[in-house]
């Protein structure tokens, strides 16, 4: 007979790569953490396995770790949609979403939409602010779930459940020409973005002279100028593809870090329609990763 895998100990397993450690993990599924440890050897013992190795303090999923935490996301969404297909409860209530300031707001209105058209009853609500703002809004219970960006370097480790990783790049609009500029002119955010404060870097390590052609704390702006060919801008890779600015890729410059995403849930978020907006951007934002 097939060993069956239980979805118990996937769920667990998924918990303890969102938060980074199996001590975090542990709290977040109210179990002990000798429970976890178990639950993760007997899995390994039925793939005849090895799922976790030890990195000094630290347990980190090997290859066949990071193939399995794949699939294991894949199984539990299919579960959650099956449950929820035979649910006669719908999603009620409201749900306050942050947005970091610098994030795409426009694909994000664009999946909230879509998860109001599909929830009616449910009221969903955003402010965009600083990423700083949004985790004091958390902890005090004034947001139930916060979208913040970072630089993969930056980003604080267990916090949330990465949406999309990928890397950052050069862009500007069809009309500029790279090759004519002495002095690269950058269209940017703000003095205090670390997406700007990055690329400033990697201008610099590589003796390239530049100019801040145009700053704001708006991205559409920044895209705007750019999409102009009046100056150049970074911007995930994906997003090229998905803004109708016009903007192509740039070659021929320095590397930029990657640029990651996440899901921050306040803690005391379990309401029906937290947890279904969760979900729906979860499977938004990966969807989008596949057709990118």
């Amino acid at each position: 007979m097939t060993a069956l895998l239980d979805l118990d100990s996937l769920r667990t397993l998924v918990m303890i790569a969102d938060t980074g450690s199996f001590t975090r993990a542990a709290e977040e599924l109210d179990k002990t953490q000798s429970a976890i440890s178990m639950q993760m050897r007997r899995m390994e013992d039925k793939l005849e396995r090895t799922v976790f190795r030890r990195e000094g303090r630290h347990s980190k999923l090997t290859e066949d770790g990071e193939l399995l935490l794949r699939h294991a996301r894949q199984m539990l969404r299919l579960n959650d949609e099956t449950l929820a297909m035979f649910s006669e409860r719908e999603v009620t209530g409201k749900v306050r979403l942050g947005l970091a300031e610098g994030l795409d707001e426009t694909r994000t209105a664009k999946i909230i939409f879509e998860f109001s058209r599909n929830n009616p009853k449910a009221e969903a609500s955003i402010i965009c602010a600083p990423a700083a703002d949004l985790r004091k809004a958390l902890d005090a219970g004034e947001l139930d779930l916060a979208i913040i960006g970072s630089l993969a370097d930056d980003a604080e480790e267990g916090e949330g459940s990465v949406l999309s990783s990928e890397r950052l790049v050069w862009a500007a609009g069809s009309s500029f020409k790279l090759a004519s500029e002495n002095e690269l002119p950058l269209a940017v955010g703000l003095e205090q973005c670390r997406i700007r404060k990055a690329a400033v870097e990697a201008l610099k390590d590589d003796d390239r002279a530049f100019r801040i052609q145009y700053s704001s704390s708006n991205p559409s702006l920044v895209e705007m100028t750019a999409a102009s060919g009046m100056a150049i801008t970074i911007q995930p890779r994906s997003s090229l593809g998905a803004s109708d600015a016009g903007l192509t890729e740039l070659d021929g410059l320095p590397n930029l870090p990657d640029y990651v995403v996440k899901l921050v849930r306040a803690k005391e978020s379990h309401f029906k329609a937290a947890n279904a907006l969760s979900d729906h951007l979860a499977k938004s934002f990966e969807k989008n990763a596949v057709s990118a």
